[in-house]
């Protein structure tokens, strides 16, 4: 057991790639904590610590690239604790997040690899113990730790004293983050009613437009709001958290199910093109809810508000990665990006980046907006 807490001996390009990698500074943001001020809960979790193991430093720190930044802390002194932060060249928690492991070390000063970093001067750090925290989706976002300014041998009893406050911790943020999803989910719930009307207008003034008589005019009306019901059904579980079904989904046959409530039939110019790519049905909703939100823009403010408009959407595995393309033409003229981010654009973005791990490029053309989705086969397959 001695072994298996140690520090490694050199610092590893997979050491550096893991602090900077995307999901986990992604799920180090969603939490909200990076830069934010104190708290009394996390004060006194590192205080009890501090206590009970008798030692003058005690840390909440949380690592991102660049810099380490102290949630709690108790017993620093200086600038270091007005400043709250130190770069990773005065970080030993760096090496607990990367390894994603308890660490201990007797006396950094004879370390191989701790013994040229500047927390030894700077920081009077000699002897350090620290247990991982993580996210609620188990990303490592930083380390609780305890420092003494000697030499000390760490006991097992320690460690598990440090593990039990960390998953204290982790409760807190898990239960914030909860509290983060009902109120986005509330915010969802308003949303989506506010768009279930305009789409509904927008398709009983179009439909009423293209017909000729009542009666085809009520077939046309039941067809497209059974298509809307069909489509919501698909990204029901995205926006409820409710489980979904067991069956992957076929690219094509997605997107041709959440657009086809806003197609007008021999009217509406919409090109489908793209291999046959099967996704699992837990990304599948993500995906769907995706494509629900640009289709919905699109028929209350693009090519599908205008019944000469033309919606193109190209998709492909390119590499392991499967990338779609979203093209509007023919709608209201675009005069550049919108001056302010709707929830909509909110949900896309969060989805794709943080659901999906993919990245969202979108251009505001005079013509009509184009957006490029990338997300990793890999994940796609979940």
């Amino acid at each position: 057991m001695r072994a298996d807490r140690d520090f490694p001996s050199e610092e590893t390009e997979a050491h550096r790639a893991r602090l900077v990698d995307p999901n986990r500074l992604a799920a180090l943001a969603r939490t909200e904590l990076m830069d934010s001020a104190t708290e009394a809960l996390f004060d006194r979790t590192v205080r009890i610590a501090t206590e009970a193991l008798g030692v003058p430093v005690g840390l909440l720190s949380l690592v991102d690239g660049q810099r380490q930044f102290f949630k709690a802390q108790v017993g620093l002194k200086g600038d270091v604790a007005q400043a709250q932060q130190t770069p990773l060249s005065h970080s030993f928690c760096q090496y607990v997040v990367s390894l994603d492991r308890p660490l201990t070390v007797t006396d950094a000063r004879e370390h191989e690899l701790l013994r040229e970093n500047m927390a030894i001067e700077d920081l009077d750090v000699l002897a350090y113990a620290g247990v991982p925290v993580h996210a609620p989706d188990g990303e490592t976002l930083g380390s609780f730790c305890a420092i003494d300014n000697q030499p000390r041998e760490w006991s097992d009893r320690e460690l598990r004293i440090l593990t039990g406050l960390s998953e204290l911790l982790e409760a807190e943020i898990r239960l914030r983050s909860e509290v983060q999803l009902r109120q986005l989910l509330a915010e969802e719930l308003h949303h989506r009613v506010k768009n279930l009307f305009t789409i509904t207008g927008g398709m009983i003034t179009m439909t009423a437009r293209m017909s000729e008589t009542k009666e085809e005019m009520t077939a046309a009306l039941q067809g497209r709001l059974a298509a809307l019901s069909q489509a919501h059904d698909i990204i029901r579980p995205a926006i409820t958290g409710e489980a979904v079904s067991s069956g992957d989904a076929v690219v094509s046959t997605l997107l041709a199910t959440l657009i086809e409530p806003h197609v007008v039939s021999g009217r509406t110019h919409m090109t489908l093109d793209g291999p046959n790519v099967t996704i699992g049905a837990s990304c599948a909703t993500q995906l769907a809810l995706v494509v629900h939100e640009l289709a919905t823009n699109a028929a209350k403010y693009g090519a599908l508000s205008e019944s000469e408009g033309r919606l193109t959407i190209v998709w492909s595995d390119d590499e392991g990665t499967f990338r779609l393309n979203w093209k509007e033409t023919g709608g209201p003229a675009v005069e550049g990006p919108p001056q302010r981010q709707g929830f909509g654009s909110k949900l896309i973005a969060m989805t794709v980046t943080g659901q999906l791990r993919g990245t969202l490029k979108s251009d505001w053309l005079p013509e009509g907006p184009e957006h490029e989705i990338a997300i990793p086969m890999a994940e796609l397959l979940r």
